[in-house]
């Protein structure tokens, strides 16, 4: 079984990677994430790119499926769903932190 890292800004969820270097393979979360990223930045100041940078952090997480391509599809869509836009607003109000 292998792990995947999902790459967060603060509390919000962009990228999920599967392994390292030239073979990782990426999964993009859709647009929103990132946008809502970029409205926390702004809310909370980190408005230069080392402030930016700083707050990028990866957590592990164990996929349930051995085949890598179906256990990637389903951890998306499950922090798809854990995410609705109701939900990433408030972390960007909160400058991408679950409590303020």
């Amino acid at each position: 079984m292998s792990d995947a890292s999902i790459i967060y800004w603060r509390d919000i969820p962009t990228q999920i990677v599967v392994g390292r270097g030239r073979k990782a393979i990426k999964h993009q979360l859709s647009d929103r994430f990132m946008v809502a990223v970029d409205k926390a930045a702004m809310t909370a100041g980190k408005t230069d790119t080392e402030a930016y940078l700083a707050d990028w952090r990866k957590s592990p997480h164990p996929l349930e499926n051995e085949d890598i391509g179906t256990a990637l599809t389903q951890l998306a869509k499950e922090l798809e769903a854990s995410y609705p836009t109701s939900r990433l607003a408030k972390l960007a109000r909160n400058g991408g932190s679950e409590t303020q």
